[in-house]
């Protein structure tokens, strides 16, 4: 009897360490495939900065390294190059104002004209053209702190205002 009872035992033991090993290696299964999709997930991330063709993360480093080396030194010849215009700014003729009229009664079609040109400190000039049937007279007059140099016609001052 004392032998039947520990066969039964050993048998109990055997199965109770069959059912262990079937547990370990399940869990085991499950951290396999976990680790499995981590991995995968891990290199399609190193493709994505590798540029997919399996390369070696120091030489794609690198070189984006030196695509930042190289954007930084753009910037720094860009913001030269917006300081110096910055700098001329406010000496650009950058205020107008345009009337045209008819100078003379014969003749129509607005093709008379007054031209003011400003810059910032509204200095600058007036360039007037008058059209008559028989000739084309230009005439321009030179503006300082939005004063004229000389005695401005009608339409030279309406430009004058204009590009104030």
């Amino acid at each position: 009897m004392d032998s039947l009872m520990r066969e039964l035992e050993a048998g109990k033991v055997q199965a109770l360490l069959l059912v262990t090993f079937a547990a370990l290696t399940l869990i085991a299964l499950v951290l396999i495939m976990a680790l499995s999709l981590r991995m995968r997930k891990l290199m399609s991330r190193l493709d994505a900065l590798t540029g997919g063709a399996g390369g070696d993360i120091e030489q794609t480093l690198t070189t984006h390294l030196e695509i930042v080396r190289t954007g930084e030194r753009r910037m720094e010849t860009l913001e030269q190059a917006v300081a110096i215009l910055q700098a001329q700014m406010p000496a650009c003729l950058r205020k107008t104002g345009l009337v045209r009229f008819d100078a003379f009664e014969d003749v129509g079609g607005e093709q008379s004209f007054s031209l003011a040109l400003l810059d910032f400190n509204n200095n600058g000039f007036v360039l007037s053209s008058v059209y008559s049937r028989n000739d084309v007279r230009v005439y321009s007059k030179a503006i300082r702190d939005g004063r004229a140099s000389h005695t401005l016609s009608q339409e030279e001052e309406r430009a004058l205002r204009e590009a104030n």
